[in-house]
């Protein structure tokens, strides 16, 4: 929907002003040229096996970090959101800079 929009022509910029779905399909109409390159499923498939975004993950912290803020705070569960802030800044400043 936002990529629908009429945009303004801006001073000092080298983008070119229209609809930015329209430039993106016909760049040749803006002084630009298509430079895409074609990938695969396949291909698209192998770098995410390579990375792991596929796999049911969603801890982003290393072991030892979870571990020193857990010995802290037992049960993040039971923090409200409300209270986030101040749990956030008593675990910055108790966890041991050493698990990062």
């Amino acid at each position: 929907m936002w990529n629908n929009h009429r945009s303004r022509k801006q001073r000092g910029k080298e983008l070119p002003a229209g609809v930015p779905e329209h430039i993106y399909h016909f760049p040749e109409q803006y002084g630009g040229e298509k430079c895409g390159i074609k990938v695969t499923e396949e291909q698209l498939l192998e770098v995410a096996e390579f990375s792991e975004v596929l796999e049911e993950n969603d801890d982003y912290l290393k072991p030892s970090v979870r571990q020193e803020c857990q010995r802290h705070v037992p049960d993040a569960n039971d923090i409200d959101p409300e209270d986030a802030k101040v749990a956030y800044l008593f675990l910055r400043s108790h966890v041991n800079k050493n698990a990062f």
